[in-house]
């Protein structure tokens, strides 16, 4: 049983540092890199933002019929916005 426990407390661990790493935003996050994408007068959908260690990344950005990828800060201040192709 304590193997059991262990193993199922290393998984839980794991899940969780994983998810952590794959950029899980929260609501604020989410509205705070839509704000600054929105004063653009560009749209992205909730599920193209990413948490990129420290910075944001927000794929498939459309502005004026353009794709672009944008990179913004903790405080959502445009870093970079690259044309995708």
């Amino acid at each position: 049983m304590r193997v059991f426990a262990t193993a199922f407390a290393l998984t839980f661990f794991t899940a969780a540092s994983v998810s952590a790493e794959d950029g899980a935003l929260t609501e604020q996050e989410i509205e705070g890199v839509q704000t600054a994408i929105k004063a653009m007068g560009c749209t992205v959908a909730d599920t193209d933002i990413e948490a990129e260690g420290k910075w944001y990344e927000a794929d498939d950005v459309i502005c004026d019929r353009v794709k672009y990828e944008i990179y913004l800060d903790k405080d959502f201040k445009v870093l970079n916005k690259v044309k995708e192709d």
